[in-house]
C-alpha cells in the first residue's frame, strides 16, 4: 500500500505514541502552560537543535491523544493563572524549510496552532549549522500565515552569537527595526512576537524590543507560563531528539 509522507508521519507517530500512556494532569498543572521550543526537523542532522520527523510526529500524536490544545502565545497568556486546561504552545526558531515538509501537515491534521520566529537575513537562503540547511521563503511564510501560523522575529542580521553578544543598543534597535520594515513589506504587518537568539537579552534590550513593537517576547529560560509570567520574558521548554515520549510527557508536566 502506498502512503503519503503525511500519512507515514501520522502512522509512525501514532505507533510511538502508543508506547506512552497519557497520565492525568493535576489541577495545579492545568493552571500553567508549557511553551515548547523546537528548531529543525530532520533525519540528516543530529544535534541539540534537531528532532527526527518520526519523533516529532510522535510528540504531536501524544499531545493530541492526551487532550492538549495547541494555542497561540496570546491565548496562553490570557489563560495564565486561571484553569487553562491542557494547553500547550508550539514554537519554532530560525525558520527551516523542514517546517513546511514535516510540521505544518501535522498541525493541520490535529488543528494545532504554532509560531515561527524568523531570521530575517536568511529567509529564502541557507543556514550553515553542521551543514547547509534550507530556510523558508517569504512566499512560504505568507502561505503559512494564511493558514494560522504566527510569524515572528528572531533578529535580522544579529543571529550570530558573538555578533549579538557585542551589539550596541543602537545596533540592536536598527536590527529589529529592519526586521519590522521587511515584515511590513513582505507580510503586510509588523511582528508582535520576538524570540531572543540563544536566549541572550538584558532588561535594556527588552525595552528596545518593546519600542520596536514586540509585545510577546520568548526567552530560552526554562519554565512555564503561569499567573506571574511577564509577556516580555516568556519561558520555554527546549525540545529535541533526546526526549523520548516518556521524557517528553514528564517534561511537559514538570516532573
Amino acid at each position: 500500500m502506498n502512503v503519503s509522507r503525511r500519512q507515514f508521519l501520522i502512522i509512525g507517530g501514532a505507533a510511538l505514541a502508543a508506547m506512552a500512556v497519557p497520565l492525568p494532569v493535576s489541577a495545579r498543572k492545568e493552571t500553567v502552560v508549557p511553551v515548547l521550543m523546537y528548531h529543525d526537523v530532520s533525519n540528516h542532522f543530529h544535534d541539540p537543535f534537531t528532532i527526527s520527523p518520526a519523533l516529532f510526529a510522535a510528540h504531536m500524536e501524544w499531545l493530541h491523544a492526551a487532550g492538549y490544545r495547541a494555542v497561540t502565545v496570546g491565548e496562553a497568556l490570557a489563560a495564565r493563572g486561571a484553569t487553562a486546561g491542557k494547553m500547550v504552545v508550539i514554537t519554532f526558531d530560525d525558520g527551516y524549510a523542514s517546517f513546511l515538509d514535516y510540521v505544518h501537515p501535522l498541525l493541520l491534521q490535529y488543528g494545532f496552532s504554532a509560531a515561527i520566529s524568523v531570521i530575517g537575513s536568511h529567509v529564502g537562503t541557507w543556514l550553515e549549522r553542521d551543514g547547509r540547511r534550507p530556510m523558508l521563503s517569504w512566499d512560504e511564510y505568507r502561505y503559512l500565515a494564511a493558514r494560522g501560523v504566527e510569524v515572528g522575529c528572531h533578529a535580522y542580521y544579529l543571529h550570530a552569537i558573538e555578533r549579538l553578544r557585542h551589539a550596541s543598543t543602537g545596533e540592536l534597535a536598527e536590527d529589529l527595526e529592519l526586521f519590522q520594515q521587511t515584515m511590513s513589506r513582505e507580510m503586510g504587518r509588523r511582528a508582535t512576537l520576538l524570540a531572543w537568539p540563544y536566549g541572550i537579552y538584558t532588561s535594556e534590550r527588552v525595552q528596545i524590543a518593546r519600542q520596536a513593537g514586540f509585545v510577546h517576547i520568548l526567552t530560552s529560560n526554562e519554565g512555564y507560563v503561569d499567573g506571574g509570567t511577564d509577556p516580555a520574558a516568556i519561558p520555554r521548554l527546549n525540545i529535541d531528539n533526546r526526549l523520548d515520549l516518556v521524557s517528553f510527557s514528564n517534561y511537559l508536566r514538570g516532573e
